[in-house]
């Protein structure tokens, strides 16, 4: 029976053993049984399959494809709905990319990257989350805030362990930009097809705005803001002309693309990035700061001593200001003020705020604009001077590590995505005063990128290794030359 048993061993030593010939005949079995009841089941688990262990081996494409899922992942190309969650193709991939993060933590012995530097404040907020829903008004509403938090660890923990070198960074930034094109395309096909005029696709209904894979269109162009500036950033410093042009096309279709959304928020958080990004160039930053305050010195005068145009342009200004407290936004402020006020500064905590709309504002909360429409105003409504306190030491951690990094890149290529990815999360959280929710898609993920950047430059300082040069003579252009007077 030895004697057998060796015999079989060696015949089927080409597969491993046996009995790995016997998984392999019956998974071709299963997918002849699947291929006779319907073809496209059966084509969809051949890919599936063959997704699965590239990822198990390549890890970094799963962290491409869990990016450009994150992007492109919305309720109108949701397959499976449970409570309230929506389960599309984000979803499955992110199991995925997990699968694998164990199984190289278990089998290859990679190490998980165990802290970073916002973490705690992170950590701290999420324990205060949880501790809210002791008193949250809509406790299956506040799970559900819970479960984001979550997926927010979840996708910082397989970015963190996988990126680890510049390479693979510049490759996850180039599939966010071939992701955000992609969209772009599918938008513009979607109009062409009337897609976006009925169905779950149809967002923007009655508004006149033009929007994508069934996102609402502030959303859906805040989806697309993120990436521009690194575009061109990284066009910049492209050695091979060609790919410059590449990028430079890409990045003006991405935000051509996110202003046919309509989206004031998209456009003012691209500009006011693109400023912080153009002030780190010494002379830009020397005329800027002079021009602007000449600029500030005349209006002032002007609107003081002059009772015509300017005066009168000034105090339209301001009555716009106050009107911008009177209408659905404003309201939704002052909602959350009194929210804050009513709590006693400790907030409402997680969930709820729908729920004790209908309390505050009748008017709002039969409308479709029943969310606090900005970061700080839903923190302050939900989370209450706690919340407000994590945030701020969270953003303070952000600021330090973009400090740091500028310092440690300088006159490497990596500069470049050190200026500009916090140039773009700087016009983000501008404009999130005015709209949006803090764990609304895809900040925390470019977060991430940007931690691994700072995790990725720290050890090389700390082990002297050098950073990728830039390709010969390239100087960016906030590269600091020679004195500036």
């Amino acid at each position: 029976m030895a004697t057998l048993s060796a015999r079989i061993e060696r015949a089927f030593r080409w597969c491993g053993s046996w009995y790995v010939l016997l998984g392999i005949v019956a998974v071709q079995a299963a997918f002849a049984l699947v291929f006779a009841w319907e073809w496209k089941y059966a084509a969809a688990l051949v890919v599936g399959v063959a997704v699965v262990f590239t990822v198990l081996d390549r890890p970094v494409l799963g962290v491409a494809m869990l990016v450009a899922a994150r992007l492109m992942d919305t309720s109108a190309n949701a397959f499976l709905r449970i409570g309230r969650t929506n389960i599309g193709f984000f979803e499955p991939i992110l199991l995925l990319a997990l699968v694998a993060t164990a199984v190289h933590v278990v089998h290859h012995r990679r190490p998980v990257v165990a802290s970073w530097p916002w973490l705690s404040p992170f950590l701290c907020f999420f324990a205060f989350a949880c501790l809210s829903l002791g008193w949250s008004a809509d406790r299956g509403e506040g799970l559900s805030e819970i479960l984001t938090i979550c997926v927010i660890l979840a996708n910082a923990v397989v970015i963190l362990t996988f990126v680890r070198n510049p390479q693979d960074l510049l490759f996850v930034l180039y599939a966010w930009i071939a992701a955000c094109v992609a969209i772009g395309l599918i938008s513009i096909a979607s109009d062409v097809l009337g897609l976006s005029d009925s169905g779950p696709w149809q967002a923007a209904a009655g508004g006149g705005r033009e929007t994508g894979l069934g996102q609402q269109p502030n959303w859906y162009a805040m989806t697309l803001m993120f990436i521009v500036h690194t575009t061109f950033g990284l066009a910049l410093v492209q050695q091979r002309r060609f790919w410059r042009w590449v990028l430079v096309v890409a990045g003006l279709f991405v935000f051509v693309c996110q202003m046919r959304s309509g989206s004031r928020g998209g456009t003012y958080a691209i500009l006011i990035g693109g400023l912080l990004a153009a002030l780190a160039q010494p002379l830009f930053r020397k005329w800027f700061l002079r021009f602007a305050v000449f600029f500030v010195v005349i209006f002032a005068v002007a609107v003081l001593w002059d009772q015509g145009s300017t005066s009168r342009a000034f105090i339209r200004i301001w009555e716009n200001l106050d009107y911008t407290w009177s209408n659905i936004r404003g309201m939704n402020w002052q909602t959350c003020v009194r929210m804050f006020r009513d709590t006693y500064g400790i907030g409402i905590g997680a969930g709820g705020y729908v729920t004790l709309l209908e309390d505050y504002s009748w008017y709002i909360y039969n409308s479709v604009y029943r969310y606090p429409h900005g970061i700080f105003w839903g923190l302050l409504a939900h989370y209450g001077v706690v919340g407000l306190l994590l945030f701020g030491w969270l953003a303070v951690t952000v600021f330090v590590m973009a400090r740091r990094l500028v310092a440690w890149t300088r006159d490497s290529l990596l500069n470049v995505v050190a200026w500009t990815m916090p140039a773009t999360m700087l016009g983000y959280a501008a404009w999130s005063f005015v709209e949006f929710e803090y764990n609304e898609k895809p900040f925390w993920e470019f977060l991430s990128l940007y931690t691994a950047l700072y995790l990725i430059v720290r050890k090389a300082v700390q082990e002297g290794t050098p950073l990728p040069a830039l390709p010969g003579p390239l100087p960016i252009p906030w590269r600091r030359a020679g004195p500036v007077s």
